[in-house]
């Protein structure tokens, strides 16, 4: 690899972003587990982070703070304003208004207006000018989900000849849903312009050939392993699999520091759900099960609890408030239905949990419960595992998420929309001999303590670029902003 070289990193958020609050500018962590994995694997690393900070416009003042905010956790941030229309036409239209519930397999929510295209392409070609403006072709770009796919097109269409790797942190959809998109040529001929495509699981990888087979022609196979590569319009595409995971130490050293004083189900069999507020995290469903378990094993009455944290979701879309209601209804109808003076069956938290406290559930909780209608990987699995330091919890997990791919041997599979398979499986995992799930457990944590999330960053960086993420430099802690620029 060319010395000098520099990673530039893409997502549509940057890890922070900004708010005026009182007329002053406050600083605020971005949810979700793409910034949460990408903050793992980048700290320290002088790796410029492109994407959108929370405003409209980015003033002077916002961007220092932003620049002084990023270096404390470790990182060079560099944000790109969008305008209104943007904002709601590229976010909340085209990326969480089509792409979004197309590639969960919930296509009656999409809205398939030209105008979310549009936009769609145009916060594309902004990126891709800013990418031009602070890039050499020494530097590597690396992509990040579904807000980009036709970047690497952009980025040639200005003259640009930059090394770029892509990662796509949703699933991919097989082609009866992909079809219905009016625009599916399109994204699939950008996304061929990028020089690494990589996904979760050898399921989306095939959906994604799939795909290329029926609707792009002149698509030549290489080679298949390793990794896929294939040829197009005289361009070399690798395409692989890189199912993304947690810090697992990080995680463990966190659990060993956490309390049992502090856990407040001391005499309950504790149930746990960590979800954001999104219809395809399969929350109504769970819910529906373990009021069927309730109705068909009594005996558990007064034994466990069912804590289920629910954070807000930031898309602004009505289909999320919908879901906000009827889950309320139904959490209030069970505990009115089954609930006593002295017992509570299940402890709802309508927002984000203090990261402290979810240290604690994680350790000292019986049954995580991931019930997923389809999800990319789920971090909230392999997190809970890196907390399981005794080895006393079990998973269960469905059988729809990216996780299931990697855990299902020592994992409890369960199809959400199964409800009385779920109560089943519930109880089954409540009753289950405590050596074997200490046994599964294990074996869980030694999977993902081998492949954790210096693997998957080392990985997909080294079949890329041939560079680990120690390679490139480190970042110097009193480097100003006007002289990072010119490094840049």
């Amino acid at each position: 690899m060319e010395k000098g070289s520099n990673l530039i990193v893409v997502s549509a958020v940057l890890p922070i972003h900004i708010k005026k609050e009182d007329g002053r500018y406050t600083v605020h962590i971005s949810p979700g587990g793409l910034v949460t994995a990408l903050k793992q694997v980048l700290h320290k690393r002088k790796a410029l982070w492109i994407g959108w900070a929370g405003s409209e416009k980015i003033t002077p003042k916002m961007k220092n703070l932003i620049f002084e905010e990023g270096k404390k956790e470790g990182f060079l941030l560099y944000p790109i304003s969008l305008t209104e229309r943007e904002i709601d036409h590229f976010f909340n239209g085209f990326s969480n208004g089509i792409i979004w519930p197309m590639f969960h397999t919930f296509q009656y929510f999409c809205r398939f207006e030209p105008e979310y295209w549009k936009a769609y392409q145009e916060v594309n070609r902004k990126f891709a000018r800013y990418i031009k403006s602070i890039s050499t072709e020494k530097d590597l770009v690396w992509v990040h989900d579904y807000h980009f796919f036709l970047l690497p097109q952009y980025i040639e269409n200005l003259g640009l000849k930059r090394k770029t790797a892509f990662f796509l942190h949703i699933p991919f959809p097989n082609p009866e849903l992909f079809f219905k998109i009016p625009w599916r040529v399109e994204i699939l001929k950008g996304m061929l312009r990028y020089d690494l495509i990589g996904f979760h699981t050898f399921i989306d990888r095939k959906n994604f050939l799939d795909c290329i087979d029926e609707l792009v022609e002149g698509v030549n196979i290489l080679s298949t392993e390793p990794v896929t590569e294939i040829l197009y319009e005289g361009k070399k595409i690798k395409i692989g699999v890189f199912p993304i995971s947690v810090d697992f130490n990080y995680y463990s050293s966190l659990s060993e520091k956490s309390e049992k004083s502090r856990f407040p189900f001391k005499d309950l069999k504790v149930i746990l759900g960590i979800d954001r507020l999104d219809y395809t995290k399969g929350l109504i469903q769970k819910i529906r099960s373990y009021k069927r378990f309730l109705e068909k094993y009594p005996e558990f009455h007064k034994k466990v609890v069912l804590v289920q944290a629910v954070a807000p979701n930031i898309k602004k879309l009505p289909e999320y408030d919908q879901l906000k209601v009827e889950l309320e209804h139904l959490i209030s109808e069970t505990n009115g239905r089954f609930g006593t003076p002295d017992w509570t069956p299940i402890y709802y938290y309508p927002r984000r949990m203090p990261f402290e406290d979810l240290i604690n559930y994680y350790r000292f909780s019986d049954i995580c419960w991931v019930n997923s209608i389809k999800d990319g990987m789920n971090l909230v699995a392999k997190e809970y595992i890196a907390c399981q330091i005794e080895n006393k919890g079990a998973l269960m997990l469905s059988e729809f998420t990216g996780a299931a791919a990697e855990l299902r041997d020592h994992a409890c599979l369960v199809n959400p929309y199964d409800i009385e398979g779920c109560a089943d499986a519930l109880y089954r995992v409540l009753t289950k001999d405590s050596s074997k799930k200490e046994l599964k457990m294990q074996r869980m944590r030694e999977h993902i303590k081998h492949y954790d999330i210096s693997w998957w960053g080392n990985t997909m960086l080294e079949t890329a670029f041939g560079k680990k993420i120690i390679d490139f430099p480190e970042l110097e802690e009193d480097i100003p902003l006007h002289e990072l620029s010119k490094s840049f």
